[in-house]
């Protein structure tokens, strides 16, 4: 599959999605909004294991850091949602820069059980807070992000669009991000780190501010938990959420743009394709389980991989073949032959 047509499927992609609340009920563009915000949260976990190759099992944390800070600050102190926005991602980017640091020291699964902390913790913090966040209960969020005056749409609608918008901006920073240089050093740092380090790539500092980074997209999705549900509550970020964006992760494709929203729409869809058909809820571990197994075995590369091969292979089938009697030469000797004497 070339750019252009690449560009194309994009294109035609991202209008159906814009188009979508002129087509579909509330019910549906609602499970569409949190398809989005998993999106997000999935990529965030991505840009740092899938790209960076540092574990962690605590986005649920940076997540709900996000999450409770926009509900404080507009249910309690009468900010904006939009106000809110800036400062709850900039929150979690900087608990994702503090989280870190011992990545300069560990990595594997010793990284893996610190973020796991991590994410053990903040689910305690409400609780222990229950006067300013009402504790297990939750809290209701009686203001929503409504749509302008000026605008003839529903506040659903509105807040899809807006939603949608800010995830179609994340996703486009990773994309032109790991096409630049940084996002070359992000990567050598995954694969060969002491030959990155002596290529002269900060690695302390590049390897901080990908958690950084993470940890604020992560932040971004919590943002939009909160505007999506205008409630939030402890359970809503246990441990279990993170284990959940790691399973989107991998069977999505790590390493990709086009695996976080397959994996979102896994993690979102399947729960109800589950209840649908009559079979019990508890069996939907089961399940994922299963799916996980089978995806890694069959498609290393996740869903998303799995459609580039399938894409190159079909693209591969569609090249016309040499004419009959003239063999195929190299390019090097069309580029560089010489005329004879």
């Amino acid at each position: 599959m070339n750019k252009t047509t690449n560009r194309i499927l994009w294109a035609v992609l991202l209008g159906a999605l814009v188009l979508a609340p002129f087509f579909v009920g509330t019910v549906e563009i609602s499970a569409f909004q949190k398809v989005i915000y998993l999106s997000v949260a999935v990529m965030s976990l991505n840009v740092l294991t899938g790209f960076n190759g540092q574990a962690s099992i605590g986005h649920s944390a940076f997540m709900g850091i996000a999450a409770y800070f926009t509900a404080l600050a507009v249910q309690s102190h009468g900010w904006s949602y939009w106000a809110a926005l800036p400062a709850s991602v900039l929150v979690a980017a900087l608990v994702g820069a503090a989280a870190g640091v011992p990545a300069l020291r560990i990595r594997g699964m010793n990284l893996a059980l610190v973020t796991l902390g991590l994410a053990m913790v903040f689910p305690q913090l409400p609780v222990r807070f229950t006067e300013e966040t009402g504790g297990t209960q939750g809290m209701i969020l009686d203001e929503s992000l409504g749509a302008p005056a000026f605008l003839a749409v529903s506040d659903v609608a509105w807040r899809y669009w807006v939603l949608l918008t800010l995830a179609v901006l994340a996703f486009w920073l990773v994309r032109n991000t790991r096409a630049s240089r940084l996002g070359r050093s992000i990567i050598a740092i995954r694969d060969q780190p002491i030959a990155a380090h002596t290529a002269g790539v900060n690695v302390a500092a590049t390897k901080i501010s990908v958690f950084a980074v993470s940890a604020g997209m992560a932040g971004l999705a919590g943002w939009m938990f909160t505007v999506t549900n205008q409630f939030v509550s402890p359970s809503d970020f246990t441990v279990l959420v993170s284990i959940n964006l790691l399973l989107g992760m991998a069977v999505g494709g790590s390493g990709t743009l086009l695996g976080p929203v397959i994996g979102a729409a896994f993690l979102h869809y399947v729960p109800d394709a589950v209840t649908a058909t009559g079979i019990d809820p508890v069996l939907t571990p089961v399940l994922y389980g299963l799916v996980l197994i089978l995806v890694v075995y069959f498609l290393p590369g996740g869903a998303a991989g799995g459609l580039a091969q399938l894409a190159k292979r079909f693209s591969t089938a569609r090249k016309p073949s040499p004419p009959a009697g003239e063999p195929a030469r190299p390019v090097s000797q069309l580029t560089s032959s010489t005329p004879n004497p």
